[in-house]
């Protein structure tokens, strides 16, 4: 038996899997309230039968993960393999970043799990290879390679890289100097980063974009629509890049609490339109989607080996 659980920054997700000929099937999907304990040992008690325990178990979390150890972000949580293994009667445990339990999603989400942004016939291929791009606290990118019934999601640090020059052009073009004020990708695309950006271009301080994405439309709110409609269009600049990187024919994966918010009400339009920008050299037109599924990773998790 498998236990999965997805650790974000407030909520726990846990469930249990079972295996059989027609595959994997994930169980009732509980959750709890970070702050209502004190470590994740204590979630995985509250959510086990009496009695029960897991052989493997693989957890998702939000925060960098090093030799199947790892520390939230938000939260002084530390999820180590090693003592969870120790804990659970010697059980297979496999600590992954929750992004990185996308990757090993994304292929297999179906369509109601899925917002398309844009539709484009994927041709058969022995090899599949997807994108998933995640916007939340901070950036980062999981690649997601296919081959057979085995995918890899290599480990890869995007949000730390210098900013695209085509975007950082396009900064200096809203505002003289604007560029400078997000020397990496990560800088700009996170949930500080958008909060910079809508300061920047509204002249007001920025504690909260998600009050100015709720007032779309209002007549008080038009500095802020136009702000957030031009941050839209950078997301799709960013995507445009990321393809001819990453060469996700099979598609991108839209991820994250800041992404799906700066992607509302007509915005994901202007993105898809600015994502569809050609390379001079590498044709590439992958589909792009949103992925709208809370539980995704839980899929993920159950798919990864062990």
């Amino acid at each position: 038996m498998r236990l999965v659980a997805d650790i974000g920054g407030t909520n726990s997700r846990l469930a249990l899997v079972t295996a059989d000929l027609e595959g994997v099937t994930i169980g009732r999907v509980q959750s709890y309230r970070n702050a209502d304990f004190d470590r994740f040992e204590d979630v995985v008690t509250a959510f086990l039968p009496t009695g029960l325990s897991p052989s493997q178990l693989v957890v998702a979390m939000a925060g960098p993960v090093t030799s199947n150890r790892g520390r939230l972000t938000n939260l002084d949580w530390v999820i180590d393999g090693e003592a969870l293994a120790a804990r659970y009667c010697g059980a297979a445990v496999r600590v992954i970043n929750d992004l990185t339990a996308l990757g090993y999603a994304a292929l297999r989400l179906t369509a109601g799990q899925l917002i398309p942004l844009r539709d484009h016939p994927v041709a058969p291929a022995s090899q599949k290879q997807a994108l998933v791009v995640g916007i939340g606290t901070g950036f980062n990118v999981s690649p997601a390679i296919k081959v057979g019934e085995t995918t890899i999601c290599p480990a890869v640090e995007a949000g730390h890289t210098t900013l695209y020059t085509s975007i950082a052009a396009q900064l200096e073009r809203l505002q003289p100097q604007l560029s400078q004020a997000f020397p990496t990708t990560e800088a700009l695309f996170s949930g500080r980063g958008r909060r910079l950006f809508l300061s920047h271009l509204t002249g007001q301080t920025v504690d909260s974009a998600t009050p100015y994405i709720a007032r779309q439309g209002q007549a008080d709110n038009a500095a802020f629509d136009v702000a957030l409609d031009h941050y839209a269009v950078l997301i799709g600049m960013l995507l445009a890049e990321l393809k001819v990187a990453h060469l996700p024919n099979d598609g991108l994966f839209l991820a994250g609490g800041v992404m799906r918010s700066s992607l509302t009400g007509g915005r994901q339009k202007l993105c898809a339109e600015a994502a569809l920008r050609e390379n001079a050299v590498v044709k590439i037109t992958p589909p792009i989607a949103i992925i709208a599924d809370d539980t995704a990773a839980l899929l993920g998790c159950a798919s990864v080996e062990v």
